[in-house]
């Protein structure tokens, strides 16, 4: 069959266009996102990064491009997560932009000079919210720094008061145009981000106490009780972000009391939030757990049990057994040594034979120091530890216990060190597994017993010891001058 040349032509021509659609949507599968930056001042040839926002870390690297021409191209088979993403042109010099999920590709123009001033967005409508505000931030920012200028160069009340004024206009304003913004563009990302920067907006009259006088604490408990109202615990592009962490960790260093029951209660205020999204929960009980695990603040060694007991033996269901069983065999060594409760036993012996146990100490403090003859910081401590007995002998007992067993090595140590007037004793009788009785998994170890032997301190540094013990005193008198001196 013979086809005419228009016949052909037509063939041809859908041909053409058949090939183009095919390869165009195979490009759109292989390609699940591509990031096109033009950035002024950028160096040529340099390799520079793309990245996003993830708890402690600044950023994570995503992926790579060189500078060419001016430009540079990410481009990915995978689409990207929601976030807080950054180019990275060095360590000192990135600019960020927003990814909701959605948008995959856009492109970015701007100038290193004043990257928000400047930048321009194409296929980003997110991106054209976010930046709106942060340019309306900074010119209103622009202008509170200029009243600030202008109050101190005539430096008179009045300069003052007004400029005071009109930085509180500035600042509501600010406020107006955010509330706006989270408004009008509900369900963004950029409106989440937007309302994550917002603080709780406080009331302007106090209630009254009893007596009729304002209540002071109210404002306090008010902010922190709605200290998270303006963030998303359910998005996880908010982990990818500066603000989820930056919350919880102002929350937990600003508002919330150092002691073990008031850490607790407010952990357990902030992971009920944080489990709308599991990874969220994830990170949040993370940090939480690092922050307290091993916490510098005397006392909070109930955090972690408490942690460990409600949410990584219950629900923690990304940990396989493995994991948890170390959990379960940490929990297992810390709860019988956590801060109040009464010393173990602990029966151990001189070079004698002669058996001691720190029940046995009539002083008012009682310090067992857990060391290793060949430790080398354990050789530095001990001039430190005979200084500190030396000067409070009267009110402390030491219980020198080496966790070796070469008793050569121990009377070495003692006649090396000096330490004859303490009580320098071992496990004779191999009753104890030091790391998992008594938690020494690095020496010097200490524990601090009061009068009644219940620990009231572990881990203080030797040369500490009597600046923590002056400190507890100063603690409890202060405790009985609050209860009316009973």
């Amino acid at each position: 069959m013979r086809i005419s040349r228009a016949a052909f032509r037509y063939f041809k021509s859908l041909f053409l266009i058949f090939t183009l659609v095919f390869s165009t949507n195979t490009f759109a599968q292989e390609i699940g996102h591509a990031i096109k930056v033009k950035m002024k001042g950028a160096t040529e040839g340099k390799t520079c990064h793309l990245a996003h926002f993830f708890g402690y870390n600044q950023y994570i690297k995503v992926d790579s491009a060189k500078v060419q021409n001016g430009e540079l191209v990410f481009q990915g088979k995978e689409p990207l997560k929601g976030g807080i993403y950054l180019i990275v042109l060095s360590p000192s010099k990135y600019y960020d932009f927003a990814v909701d999920g959605k948008e995959q590709f856009m492109e970015i123009e701007g100038d290193t000079t004043d990257f928000v001033g400047s930048v321009k967005f194409k296929g980003s409508k997110e991106n054209e919210i976010l930046f709106g505000y942060r340019k309306f931030l900074q010119e209103k920012s622009k202008e509170a720094e200029a009243a600030s200028t202008m109050a101190k160069l005539k430096n008179d009340p009045a300069s003052q008061e007004m400029s005071r004024k009109k930085i509180e206009g500035i600042q509501k304003e600010v406020e107006a145009y955010m509330k706006q913004i989270v408004k009008e563009k509900n369900g963004s990302f950029a409106s989440k981000v937007i309302k994550a920067n917002m603080d709780p907006e406080l009331p302007t009259e106090l209630p009254k106490k009893a007596n009729g006088r304002p209540d002071s604490t109210y404002l306090f408990n008010y902010y922190k009780g709605h200290y998270f109202d303006n963030l998303d615990f359910g998005d996880d592009r908010l982990l990818r972000s500066p603000f989820i962490h930056t919350r919880i960790e102002r929350y937990f260093k600003d508002l919330v009391y150092q002691v073990t029951d008031s850490v607790n209660h407010d952990a357990d205020k902030v992971l009920k939030l944080a489990k709308k999204n599991k990874e969220v929960y994830r990170f949040a009980l993370w940090w939480v757990t690092n922050k307290y695990e091993n916490s510098e603040i005397v006392g909070l060694d109930g955090v972690f049990i408490h942690l460990a007991e409600n949410y990584y033996l219950k629900d923690a269901d990304w940990l396989d057994s493995t994991q948890r069983a170390k959990f379960q065999e940490r929990v297992d060594i810390l709860k019988p040594l956590q801060t109040g409760l009464v010393f173990p036993s602990l029966i151990v012996s001189d070079s004698l034979g002669r058996e001691y146990n720190p029940m046995q100490s009539k002083t008012k403090y009682t310090i067992v120091h857990f060391y290793d003859p060949d430790c080398g910081h354990c050789k530095e401590s001990a001039p430190k530890l005979m200084e500190f007995y030396n000067k409070n002998k009267e009110r402390a007992t030491i219980y020198n216990v080496s966790i070796a067993y070469d008793k050569k090595k121990i009377s070495d140590f003692v006649y090396a060190y000096k330490t004859q007037p303490l009580l320098n004793l071992w496990d004779a009788k191999g009753r104890y597994y030091f790391r998992k009785n008594f938690d020494v998994y690095s020496t010097p170890t200490n524990y601090i017993l009061d009068k009644d032997k219940k620990i009231i301190a572990r881990r203080i540094p030797v040369d500490k010891l009597e600046d923590f013990i002056n400190f507890y005193e100063r603690q409890q008198i202060q405790k009985m001058s609050g209860n009316g001196g009973k």
